[in-house]
């Protein structure tokens, strides 16, 4: 999606950058034409007329567009505003065109102006005064969405008065609604909890006695609002959440709690403005759904529906999804062979001991892993907050874990467009996180390396990881997903020696392996050729 034009007229952004923070609120209550009488019906602080002497400031067509790219501290309260063409999907795909709508975290009211447009004209102005509800921590936003709304369903006086009490400034995660018909809302990007927890121990320590065990020092914010949300509703909650909520680990028991979404709409890269990550939409009922309906794309496009039981991650489309991927069942990687990962501990055990070139053991990082191929003194990588391209470090400076896995091994990178392994015959390296260490057992290590590197191993990967990468069609696997990649039922001598010229370092050998080990798991050509445009 190409960047969205700059929201802000040049001479605007001039005045605001000498008037400051209260030029901000002065302008925005001035893009709505009549702003005294606006504001003062909504019973929020009125503006000085006199504030800003000059012609008056060029019209401004959004001045939610305006706030979102003048937000001083948007990023740090995760605050990102939903397009309009997302929040009328979302809105066709949950209400109902009759419930009362929440949105527990309003912003300048996207979802309840989403609400009053699937309505009649003549029916604005009372629904907005009765059926729609809204809360945010931002002062300015809610004077924005009160005014938003209020200009749109043409509201007079009273009107108004009756919106700015059911708009208004307060805190969902402190108290977070009791009730509601219908929730639709984007909550707050903030990606764990334990950003609030430093500066709001006792926020942190209420929300964990409000969800237990469903949420932890690495959950998702959002996933508190899902889980509030969902015990409020009584017939529908849509939401924007961030995919990574569908696959990661700290989600999961919150997932559980919610069980299957009547909808998931996977979003298309960069729907938000400033958004890198991936986004989904999942639409919730009070009845449980017999299948999950599936979309993509905007507008979105339907998928094949998924069953009931079926993981969150699995909901999503990647958009380059594998034409096919090996089943489940039987032997896996975990039992042949160990998969290990590293966490904070092993990292700093290195810390001030690494060399450039020294004479201890070679440091592996993702940077130094391509396909097949180690490129430890060709690549330079960053690691303890400094740049090297041959870093070394002496084997009594390695936490225990890695001293115990020293030896030959695989090492597989994490964020990749397939599935990256590379392997040290010679034992001479250890990784540091994120890589995972593949460590022979019953299973000989060309033979690991043949399983790693083919087709269906990438297209297995891409789809038991989807969600938990930066984008959705990248590849990231936990240790733990990783012992669980099927096994083919045979790697046959041509994928053998093939995979032994790869570890010797022959890169052209790699399209023969390929070729061999999409043969022997049965798969079809086209994953072949989907392999081949990726890599």
């Amino acid at each position: 999606m190409p960047p969205s034009r700059d929201p802000v007229p040049a001479a605007t952004r001039a005045w605001l950058a000498e008037a400051g923070p209260s030029g901000l609120r002065h302008a925005l209550a001035e893009a709505f034409g009549d702003a005294q009488a606006r504001w003062r019906h909504t019973g929020l602080p009125l503006f000085d007329p006199a504030f800003r002497r000059g012609p008056p400031l060029p019209a401004i067509a959004d001045p939610a567009a305006v706030y979102a790219a003048l937000h001083p501290a948007r990023r740090a309260t995760g605050a990102y505003y939903t397009p309009d063409a997302v929040v009328d999907e979302v809105v066709a795909l949950t209400w109902d065109g009759a419930s009362a709508v929440l949105d527990p975290a309003v912003g300048a009211g996207a979802f309840l102006l989403g609400a009053l447009r699937a309505l009649p004209t003549d029916r604005r102005a009372a629904f907005a005064t009765t059926h729609l509800e809204g809360v945010d921590l931002d002062p300015l936003a809610v004077m924005l969405a009160q005014a938003r709304i209020a200009e749109f369903a043409g509201l007079g006086a009273a009107g108004c008065a009756a919106l700015a009490a059911r708009v208004r400034v307060g805190d969902s995660l402190r108290a977070p609604p009791a009730t509601a018909e219908t929730v639709l809302t984007n909550p707050p990007f903030l990606n764990r909890l334990h950003t609030l927890a430093a500066p709001e121990p006792a926020l942190a320590a209420a929300i964990r006695v409000r969800h237990g065990d469903r949420v932890g020092p690495y959950t998702d914010v959002s996933v508190i609002f899902l889980l509030d949300a969902l015990r409020a509703a009584r017939r529908a909650v849509g939401i924007v959440l961030p995919a990574s909520v569908c696959a990661t680990r700290d989600a999961a028991a919150a997932r559980t709690e919610a069980g299957p979404p009547t909808a998931a709409w996977t979003l298309p890269p960069r729907s938000f403005a400033d958004v890198a990550v991936p986004l989904v939409a999942l639409v919730f009922s009070a009845d449980k759904p017999s299948a999950t309906r599936r979309f993509a794309g905007l507008p979105p496009a339907g998928l094949p529906s998924a069953a009931p039981d079926a993981a969150w991650n699995t909901l999503l489309a990647a958009p380059d999804a594998a034409p096919w991927v090996p089943p489940d069942g039987g032997p896996t990687l975990g039992s042949v062979a160990r998969v290990e990962a590293d966490f904070r501990d092993e990292y700093y055990a290195s810390r001030g001991r690494v060399a450039e070139d020294g004479p201890g053991l070679r440091l592996i990082t993702s940077g130094n892993i391509a396909l097949g191929r180690l490129e430890w003194g060709v690549t330079p990588v960053r690691l303890h907050k400094a740049r090297w391209t041959k870093p070394t470090v002496p084997p009594d400076a390695l936490h225990p874990r890695q001293a115990a896995r020293l030896g030959p091994a695989i090492f597989v990178a994490t964020q990749t467009r397939l599935l990256e392994a590379a392997a040290d015959p010679s034992g001479r390296c250890v990784a540091v996180t994120p890589v995972l260490t593949v460590v022979p057992g019953s299973w000989a290590l060309v033979d690991l390396l043949a399983v790693l590197l083919s087709p269906p191993a990438s297209a297995w990967a891409q789809a038991r990881g989807l969600g938990s990468a930066l984008g959705l069609g990248v590849t990231k696997l936990s240790a733990g997903q990783l012992r669980e990649l099927p096994l083919p039922p045979v790697v046959p001598e041509a994928a053998r020696a093939a995979a032994e010229r790869v570890a010797a370092g022959d890169d052209a050998a790699i399209d023969e392996l390929a070729a061999a080990m999409n043969d022997a798991w049965g798969a079809p050509p086209a994953l072949l050729e989907w392999w081949r445009a990726r890599r």
